[in-house]
């Protein structure tokens, strides 16, 4: 994951120029579906019926319509047209056509590493664990996070994963492991110039009018350089300007040879330890897609495609990809002139906090109180817009969850930019990763989404029992349905409404659901595990813009209005299929 801290704040010394601008409610409805069976029973109430139907089925199209509208940009539509970006081929290790004796060796290097490397945590994880002594616990869970670092981008990746699996992983260690999707080392200049021009085909400056020596961000997988290209490769926006600043994305050296055999060792070490709440060939694909930046133009193609309605609105953006400049080592994607919403919100107030700074270096207290105070000054000027961002970022998941079943799996708010040229846009980056539900899955999914906002105590642990992916014991069971059942009561005390008679506060009660099913030694199948984590990511980004925004009631209305206007275009006659509707809310 890219650190986002500094992404789109140039400061390297090779490049200094000023970007040209290029350009780029909840309704509430309660409905007694017992009562309009009742009603519908004579024959003069099924002539009304079919008028009411048809009167609710307007109004689903314009719930529908309501929920997806966007007030800012109404009358600014313009026509979108995507170039077509395939999905890769399979993938193939550039390893697998090594010699036998060159692989065997190589994996046994592999082994011997690990072991050494991990010996030191395991030792110390053990002795946590039986001596229940909480600050060597602390102490081994630092020990276990810099090992992880040391592992190699693969073993990152295989950290990171788990940090999304509260259902298994305790609270503490999955706490520190999210510090892995922040820092991450960098590579020198000399070697971005050798991938770069080992992928493309062409000198750096062929194809580069400047391009920045120091990078403005590094991942696990990459690092982001800023750069200018020349006009004849220059992109071309969904409003047909030329695009000449760019991000360039450059995969680290050492991600080839620490994919080859690394899954194979890790899951085989960490088999004895404990039970990997992910199948070797789930990681495995995962892991393929991102080192692959093929994959990440596709899916933003495909969001792209998914969202033509919005971005020709100009509610939402996601970068524009060079196709001609693509390669499985380098991406160049257009650069966004603006902030993430993680820098915004970084930018406290500086006369309130002070700004930590290295010992004994007042310029650089200085310089950092100057950044504060520039980042402070654009959150109360984007503060009127916050509410409007935040309606836009859930109409983009519930769009994703509900209806495209293609998610972005990593919308925190390093990951959600604010354009400097289009405040009343968000953008979306870094989409190497995405999630999907498996067609058969999606049916009982959405039934579970809607049982957490009704506060369904049921079905809700009906469908994590359906989900549940581990042998577990009928005692535990009974067990679990009591505890959902009291956690039930704690959030939700009427569909859509806690006990305080505030909304529902999903992201919390997602987190409480979590921890008992770990507590009762159930396990989610991985495409549902992934899917909450990423819902309870995004519950927590809109909150921090809008803290009043009622996600539950946006939820319960998205989802009323997609039916009905799915129902709309089947041409369904609205009576029949009304009472089977509304009985759900």
């Amino acid at each position: 994951m890219l650190k986002q801290a500094s992404r789109r704040i140039f400061t390297g010394s090779k490049l200094r120029f000023r970007l040209p601008r290029t350009s780029s409610n909840p309704l509430h409805r309660r409905f007694f579906p017992e009562r309009l069976r009742r009603f519908t029973t004579s024959i003069h109430a099924r002539v009304a019926a079919a008028g009411v139907g048809i009167v609710v089925s307007a109004f689903g199209a314009y719930a529908a319509y309501e929920v997806q509208r966007d007030p800012l940009s109404e009358g600014k539509l313009v026509e979108v047209t995507l170039p077509p970006i395939p999905p890769p081929t399979v993938y193939k290790h550039p390893y697998d056509d090594s010699p036998m004796i060159w692989k065997l060796a190589f994996k046994i290097q592999r082994i011997a590493y690990f072991a050494c490397l991990f010996a030191p945590c395991v030792i110390t994880g053990l002795l946590a664990k039986i001596t229940d002594d909480p600050d060597l616990r602390a102490s081994w869970i630092k020990l276990l996070v810099r090992t992880i670092e040391l592992g190699g981008s693969s073993c990152m990746k295989f950290g990171q994963w788990l940090s999304m699996r509260p259902d298994v992983i305790a609270g503490d260690v999955i706490q520190a492991l999210t510090q892995l999707r922040q820092n991450a080392p960098t590579h020198s200049f000399q070697q971005t110039r050798k991938i770069i021009e080992s992928s493309l085909g062409k000198r750096l400056e062929e194809i580069f009018e400047e391009i920045s020596e120091k990078p403005v961000a590094s991942g696990t997988i990459a690092q982001v350089h800023r750069a200018r290209l020349r006009p004849e490769y220059a992109l071309k926006s969904t409003d047909g300007k030329l695009i000449q600043d760019v991000a360039v994305k450059v995969q680290h050296p050492g991600v080839i040879a620490q994919t080859y055999c690394d899954i194979d060792v890790m899951f085989q070490g960490a088999g004895l330890l404990f039970a990997v709440p992910f199948s070797k060939t789930e990681f495995s694909n995962a892991l393929q897609r991102q080192i692959n930046f093929e994959w990440e133009a596709y899916n933003l193609w495909k969001f792209k495609q998914n969202f033509k309605e919005e971005i020709s609105k100009g509610s939402i953006r996601f970068p524009e990809v060079s196709k001609e400049l693509l390669a499985p080592e380098v991406l160049v994607e257009s650069w966004i002139n603006g902030h993430t919403i993680s820098e915004l919100f970084d930018g406290k107030n500086p006369n309130t906090k002070n700004v930590k700074g290295p010992k004994n270096s007042k310029k650089k207290t200085e310089k950092d109180l100057m950044e504060q105070r520039s980042k402070f000054s654009k959150l109360k000027a984007y503060k009127d817009k916050m509410g409007y961002w935040a309606k836009t970022i859930f109409q983009t998941n519930a769009k994703m969850f509900l209806k495209d079943n293609f998610v972005h799996g990593d919308l925190h708010a390093g990951n959600v930019m604010v354009s400097e040229d289009h405040p009343e846009s968000v953008v979306v980056i870094d989409a190497g990763c995405t999630c999907q539900l498996k067609e058969e899955v999606r049916p009982k999914f959405e039934k579970f989404v809607n049982a957490m906002c009704n506060g369904d105590s049921k079905v809700i642990t009906d469908s994590i029992i359906g989900f549940n992916q581990k042998q577990t014991k009928k005692e535990n069971i009974s067990k679990f349905r009591k505890s959902i059942n009291e956690t039930v009561k704690r959030f939700v005390a009427s569909p859509g409404q806690s006990p305080d008679g505030e909304p529902v506060k999903i992201g919390a009660f997602l987190t409480a659901v979590l921890k008992e099913i770990q507590k009762h030694g159930l396990m989610l199948r991985s495409d549902v595990a992934m899917s909450l984590v990423t819902l309870g990511l995004s519950e927590g980004l809109i909150k921090q813009l809008d803290p009043k925004f009622d996600c539950v009631g946006g939820t319960m209305s998205y989802m009323l209005g997609l039916r009905l206007s799915e129902m709309i275009t089947c041409h369904s006659p609205a009576s029949t299929h009304l009472p089977n509707i509304l009985s759900q809310w």
